[in-house]
């Protein structure tokens, strides 16, 4: 199996991460509740799974990048060329975050939110660091931050490090709004730890696609598979690594929905195992489907979406926020905020998942084509702005 065949499939899977983002994106504008879908008192086995399901989107995304720089590494066959791009592409979407994609949240600038994007760029710039470690050595790094990063007591560090660097403390491991009661307010969603361990971990497993496709996907299926059964053991005991608890419910319905309620922010262990894992075994599974049949029709079309992530994230944004408000206004005669106080929102506001699910599909084929044709531009323009992008 050729090396341009093992980076389709990964394309394959950026682009089923992406196309599912966009379905979680759609829900929070078109049907925002006053409740969090995973909230077990308050939601749905239909609002809770259509969360669900895009949990998948950050950890893999994460873990997908770590795999494509070390596999970038191996292109260019030089650290220094690995390390600048990781530098220069890290601050590319830092700047990217505080900028472009929060005006486009809100067409304004009323909360800084600090997300997946800003998350992802400062892990690339630890890991232009971290390269020059051992894989072996990187490997139990970031295992451990993975795996122990639950013990920390956030509330004791914080008090140990005082209030003027609380701050510092709610960027690496504790949501916050920080800057209350001011003009600017930063809404830390995704702090770095243990988000820039997940990069490096994919960094670590990639040499594994550089090797005969019978060894990857044994690799790959006993990592997933491990991660699963060890998924299940530590949240059913209670034992360890979620502080949601495993509670068996009146119905199995429900106690599914116990057993799958974990924590993204930060994301814990069991978060992790839950995500990761199955995505190890849906990689390979992408693998045999392209061998299979590589001109299935859904393969290239999830492959383009895959082909220019960034893309797809800076432009689904906008025309989500704005096509929405649009909606609303015509609808109710006013847009309906999800900074909101929900007790503001127009009287005849009810949120409505068909209506998300249909606006997703709409989105989705909409945006195909002009991801097509940004492709093609990517792979034979110059211009270091397209390039990036």
């Amino acid at each position: 199996m050729t090396t341009k065949h093992r980076l389709t499939s990964l394309d394959v899977l950026r682009g089923i991460i992406i196309v599912l983002m966009a379905l979680d994106h759609t829900r929070h504008y078109w049907a925002i509740t006053p409740f969090l879908p995973t909230d077990l008192d308050h939601t749905s086995p239909a609002w809770f799974f259509t969360r669900w399901i895009t949990h998948f989107c950050a950890p893999l995304f994460v873990f997908l990048t770590g795999i494509s720089a070390y596999l970038y590494g191996e292109k260019v066959q030089s650290k220094l060329l690995l390390r600048n791009y990781l530098l220069s592409r890290g601050l590319w979407l830092i700047l990217l975050e505080v900028t472009v994609i929060n005006f486009s949240w809100q067409f304004a600038f009323d909360v800084v939110f600090l997300q997946v994007i800003w998350v992802i760029g400062w892990s690339m710039i630890l890991l232009a660091g971290l390269i020059y470690l051992p894989v072996k050595l990187l490997a139990a790094v970031s295992l451990s931050v993975i795996a122990f990063h639950n013990l920390l007591n956030d509330s004791e560090i914080i008090s140990a490090m005082g209030p003027q660097f609380a701050w510092l403390w709610h960027l690496l491991h504790m949501p916050a709004v920080a800057g209350q009661g001011t003009q600017l307010q930063v809404f830390i969603v995704y702090p770095l730890i243990p988000w820039f361990a997940v990069m490096a971990l994919g960094y670590c497993i990639a040499p594994v696609f550089t090797l005969s496709s019978a060894f990857r996907y044994k690799a790959l299926a006993s990592c997933g598979l491990i991660s699963i059964a060890l998924f299940i053991i530590l949240k059913v005991s209670n034992a360890y690594g979620d502080p949601n608890q495993f509670e068996v419910q009146t119905s199995a319905i429900s106690s599914l929905m116990s057993l799958l309620n974990n924590t993204k922010y930060p994301p814990s262990l069991l978060y992790l195992l839950m995500t990761i894992g199955p995505g190890l075994l849906l990689l390979i599974a992408i693998e045999k489907v392209s061998d299979l049949n590589p001109k299935t029709l859904w393969l290239n079309w999830l492959r383009v979406f895959g082909g220019v992530p960034l893309f797809y994230y800076l432009v689904h944004i906008p025309v989500i926020n704005l096509s929405s408000k649009l909606f609303a206004w015509l609808q109710y005669g006013r847009t309906v905020n999800f900074l909101e106080n929900p007790e503001t929102w127009p009287a005849l506001y009810q949120p409505n998942l068909w209506l998300a699910y249909l606006m997703w599909i709409i989105l989705t084929i909409t945006l195909y084509l002009p991801c097509k044709y940004y492709l093609n531009t990517k792979r034979t323009s110059q211009n270091w702005l397209v390039r990036y992008l």
